[in-house]
């Protein structure tokens, strides 16, 4: 990974490379996924990319994951078991289709309490905030937010998804300074982030929500409540 490359948060993407692992395949990772091989082939290919280089050896016995494949894989799962759980209890079958960007706008929704204020806290228009919070709502089948006077109320499920949320995008984060270390480059932990996978408990919730990720010199930064 050189630098200015950066994982990307394409969560549909991510969710292949375990199941492309887990099935040894393309043709596994495509059937269990409901997506066709070109697709996931596709996907595959804008995720190593991105990274920089090949994640899985392919040949006639399968596709395994390489060295730096697997550095990624750690955080992607863990990332995944964060985030999933909160997911699957607003609706069954919600992780699979929800978004990153739906997730970022949730979240700087509930900070600022006022799509207006969250679209400006993420250089969106107020209208692409407000789409993708909606069509969260829609795609759990519920309310995330009681209307008050004052603003936007984040309801205690929408609390407990936006901070499984900030725990995801942060081993995401974390994966990247994992992968500038494997390659030998400076990348130390920035505090606050996830501990290290060997030998090291979970990170543990803050309690405070990001108002989204912004990109700086090709490194994301999160701004806390």
């Amino acid at each position: 990974m050189t630098e200015g490359q950066s994982i990307p948060r394409n969560l549909r993407h991510l969710r292949l490379l375990p199941a492309i692992a887990e099935h040894r395949s393309l043709t596994g990772a495509a059937q269990v996924s409901g997506l066709s091989q070109t697709a996931v082939t596709h996907a595959l290919h804008k995720v190593e990319t991105a990274v920089g280089s090949a994640l899985f050896d392919r040949n006639s016995t399968g596709a395994f994951p390489t060295d730096r494949g697997q550095v990624l894989l750690a955080r992607v799962r863990r990332a995944l078991d964060r985030l999933d759980p909160a997911l699957d209890a607003l609706a069954p079958g919600l992780s699979r289709v929800v978004t990153h960007s739906q997730l970022i706008a949730l979240i700087a929704t509930a900070q600022s309490g006022n799509v207006t204020l969250a679209a400006r806290q993420l250089g969106l228009a107020q209208p692409t905030v407000h789409r993708a919070v909606t069509e969260l709502e829609r795609a759990a089948g519920r309310t995330l937010f009681d209307r008050a006077r004052s603003g936007l109320v984040p309801r205690r499920a929408c609390l407990s998804l936006c901070r499984a949320a900030r725990l995801a995008f942060a081993e995401l984060d974390q994966a990247e300074a994992d992968l500038a270390e494997f390659d030998g480059r400076e990348g130390g932990r920035v505090a606050g982030r996830p501990a290290p996978l060997a030998n090291q408990p979970p990170a543990r919730g803050t309690g405070r929500l990001p108002a989204g990720t912004t990109r700086n010199a090709g490194h994301r930064t999160r701004q806390s409540l």
